[in-house]
């Protein structure tokens, strides 16, 4: 299985850049304002004129208004939006638009194969689910890990899967061949917000090597 992979956090041109040269497939914008990662609205705009295709872009919201995602989809045109808070299925379902569902493993509703799977279908058109590990008084982005074997025992269609939760180049090989697509924030780069072109760069260097080693 070839795995594919989204850096989210990226607020810098060169950033982008080089995501695309690298070969990233997907990026996220964050457009929530207690993110140390986060971008206004304009910058978001201002920054969506340097992605190439075919790399995706998915904008991750936390708990927007209904007029602030309609504002996202019209203004800055993602490809997917990632609903990231405690949106229900009613919310990220209204908008007909295509979205992916992020799950907070282990939070205390959420510790279970069991709790997961009712949680997920409350969200049916989700087109995947990306898996975070929970953090008290956090949506995403604090580096922490969560057990994967939890996901072993929801018995559900992987492809719809999307790994996130404190992957860097020293752990990736957990998840490589295993899953279809990983998430990674922190692991690249040197301090919150500012993403390390090198650490991008060896990222993207060792994902290839260990694919085409596993390939052959």
């Amino acid at each position: 299985m070839q795995t594919k992979v989204k850096m989210c956090g990226l607020r810098r041109v060169e950033e982008i850049q080089l995501a695309h040269t690298l070969g990233v497939d997907a990026i996220g914008f964050v457009l929530y304002p207690a993110s140390k990662r986060a971008l206004s609205l304009d910058e978001a705009i201002a920054l969506r004129s340097s992605i190439a295709t075919p790399m995706q872009l998915v904008v991750l919201v936390v708990n927007p208004s209904v007029d602030e995602v309609n504002e996202i989809i019209r203004r800055v045109k993602p490809d997917i939006i990632q609903f990231h808070g405690d949106e229900s299925g009613e919310f990220c379902e209204q908008f007909a638009y295509p979205y992916w569902r992020a799950v907070r493993v282990g939070a205390p509703e959420l510790c279970t194969a069991d709790e997961l799977k009712h949680y997920m279908a409350q969200y049916p058109n989700a087109q995947k689910f990306l898996f975070d590990a929970y953090s008290s008084g956090h949506y995403g982005g604090s580096g922490i890990r969560f057990d994967l074997g939890i996901l072993d025992a929801l018995e559900l269609d992987v492809q719809r899967y999307i790994i996130a939760g404190g992957i860097n180049i020293s752990n990736v090989d957990e998840v490589l061949g295993k899953y279809p697509f990983i998430d990674l924030s922190s692991g690249i780069e040197e301090e919150a917000g500012i993403k390390s072109l090198t650490k991008m760069r060896d990222f993207m260097a060792y994902i290839h090597v260990q694919t085409t080693d596993n390939t052959v």
